[in-house]
C-alpha cells in the first residue's frame, strides 16, 4: 500500500463511516419500532442501537471503527467496504473496460463539462462552498469523479472527489493510476459516508436513493442527476427494434423528494467509425440480452448522446 493512498484518507477525515454499524443500528432501531408497534416492551440489553461509534478513522493501511471493523485501504487506493459482493449480471470487467474505452474517446465529453458548469454556476450563486465535498454515487469506472475533479482543480477549486459504486470491478478501474480521489466499493443504500458529510452528490446515468442522499448531505445540499434524454442512443435503439423510452417516472421522483433548480440538456451527434462499434455494444446495457449472432455486423454510422441534467436541493 503506498504512502500516498493512505495519505488522502487520513486528510479526509471525518468523512467516512462504518457501514455495518450503521447497518446494525437500522436494523436495531426498525426491531424496537417493530416490537413497539406490537405493544411488546424493547429489549435493549442486546440490541445494536447502541454502537461505540460509526465514525472510520485510518489505522495504519486500513480504515476502522471503535467497534474493530476494518476495511483496507488497497494498493490502488480504494476502499471495499462490500468485500464479498459479487458480480452484477452484464456489469464484469468486459464491459467497464469498453465503456472506459468508449468514453476517453470523448463521446460523453459534453455531458461531464455540463456537469462542471454546473458546479461553477451553483459556486458563483453561493450555493456550493469554495472547497466542495462531491460524491459521484454509482461512479462507475470514474470517468465523470475523475474528469470533473481534474477539470475543478484546474480552475482553482480545491474540491473533495469521492467515487462510489457497488461493481468491484469498476472501481478497480476507476482507480488505477492514483490520483487524490477517494474510492469505494459500497452499496447506494448504505452509504459510508458520515451524516451531513457532502455539499453535492452526482448520480449520473444510474439509480439513485434519495434517502441516503439527503442524509449524507449537508442542509440545502445539492444533487445533479443525469438520465437519458429522449434521443440517447436513438440510432442503436432503432436498429434494436428497441422502444420509446421515458424517464418521466425518474423526474417526478427527483421533483417529490429535492427541491428542484433546473433542468438542463446535452446532446451532440457523432460520428461511430467501424473499428468503434464492437466497443459501443460492449459497453451499453442494450445488449445484454442479444447474443453475438445478432450483433455480427450491426453497425451505426452515427450515434446521439443525449442526457437531461436534473438539479435540485435538499431541503
Amino acid at each position: 500500500m503506498s504512502m500516498a493512498g493512505i495519505a488522502k484518507y487520513e486528510r479526509a477525515a471525518g468523512l467516512f463511516r462504518c457501514p455495518v454499524c450503521a447497518r446494525r443500528a437500522q436494523a436495531g432501531a426498525a426491531q424496537a419500532d417493530a416490537a413497539m408497534a406490537d405493544g411488546a416492551q424493547a429489549d435493549t440489553s442486546q440490541s445494536d442501537t447502541a454502537q461505540p461509534g460509526t465514525a472510520l478513522v485510518v489505522d495504519g493501511s486500513c480504515l476502522r471503527c471503535a467497534a474493530g471493523h476494518t476495511f483496507d485501504i488497497a494498493r490502488r487506493g480504494l476502499v471495499n467496504f462490500i468485500p464479498g459482493q459479487k458480480p452484477l449480471a452484464g456489469y464484469d470487467a468486459a464491459f467497464f473496460a469498453s465503456r472506459r474505452e468508449f468514453l476517453q474517446w470523448g463521446y460523453y465529453a459534453h455531458v461531464r463539462q455540463t456537469i462542471v458548469e454546473r458546479l461553477e454556476a451553483l459556486r458563483a450563486d453561493g450555493l456550493l462552498p469554495d472547497a466542495p465535498v462531491i460524491l459521484d454515487a454509482g461512479c462507475g469506472e470514474g470517468y465523470y469523479a475523475r474528469g470533473i475533479g481534474e477539470a475543478l482543480t484546474g480552475a482553482g477549486v480545491d474540491a473533495t472527489m469521492i467515487g462510489a459504486d457497488i461493481a468491484k470491478d469498476a472501481v478497480r478501474l476507476a482507480a488505477t493510476g492514483g490520483g487524490p480521489q477517494l474510492w469505494a466499493v459500497c452499496d447506494v443504500a448504505n452509504l459510508p459516508i458520515a451524516d451531513a458529510a457532502l455539499d453535492c452528490v452526482l448520480n449520473i446515468f444510474t439509480p439513485a436513493n434519495y434517502a441516503e442522499f439527503r442524509r449524507v448531505l449537508r442542509p440545502g445540499g445539492i444533487v445533479i442527476k443525469a438520465i437519458p434524454g429522449p434521443d440517447h442512443l436513438r440510432e442503436l435503439r432503432e436498429r434494436l427494434g428497441e422502444a420509446d423510452h421515458s424517464e418521466s417516472d425518474v423526474v417526478s421522483i427527483f421533483r417529490s423528494r429535492l427541491e428542484p433548480l433546473a433542468r438542463i440538456r446535452a446532446t451532440r451527434t457523432l460520428d461511430v467509425p467501424s473499428d468503434r462499434m464492437h466497443t459501443l455494444l460492449g459497453m451499453t446495457p442494450l445488449t445484454f440480452a442479444l447474443d453475438d449472432a445478432r450483433l455480427e455486423g450491426l453497425e451505426v454510422p452515427r450515434i446521439t448522446i443525449d442526457a437531461e441534467l436534473l438539479v435540485g436541493r435538499s431541503v
